[in-house]
């Protein structure tokens, strides 16, 4: 075993966190976008997003799912199922506020910062 091939053994080892196939990992992740459709009323009414209609509250949590439908690696799958179980329970406990929700799901709608000089001088703020 030479050390060029070190890498590409240790990547063979690594095994799954949670789920063993994708058959699995697709099911964790039905049941997860079930568990946060079914607590999508509460969350609307505790998080006071009353400005936002249900039917389209659902479709936000629903978009959040499929942006992230093309990853494959079963261990990236997992560590994203115990991401929205994470929020899940913080915003059960009331971890997160408002605010927080509210970037959480609409984060593709703020206006990204300028990065250049003039970008920030004709946006009038540095």
């Amino acid at each position: 075993m030479t050390l060029s091939n070190v890498p590409t053994i240790i990547s063979r080892t690594v095994k799954p966190v949670i789920s063993h196939n994708q058959s699995e990992a697709k099911r964790n992740v039905l049941i997860m976008y079930k568990k946060l459709q079914r607590s999508v009323k509460v969350y609307w009414w505790d998080f006071e997003f009353w400005d936002i209609p249900i039917p389209v509250f659902r479709e936000v949590l629903k978009k959040q799912f499929t942006k992230n439908a093309h990853i494959s690696d079963l261990r990236i799958i997992d560590r994203k199922v115990e991401e929205c179980r994470h929020h899940m329970q913080s915003m059960k406990h009331y971890y997160y506020n408002d605010y927080h929700v509210r970037n959480m799901l609409f984060a593709e709608n703020i206006e990204p910062k300028p990065k250049d000089f003039l970008s920030k001088f004709l946006r009038g703020k540095e």
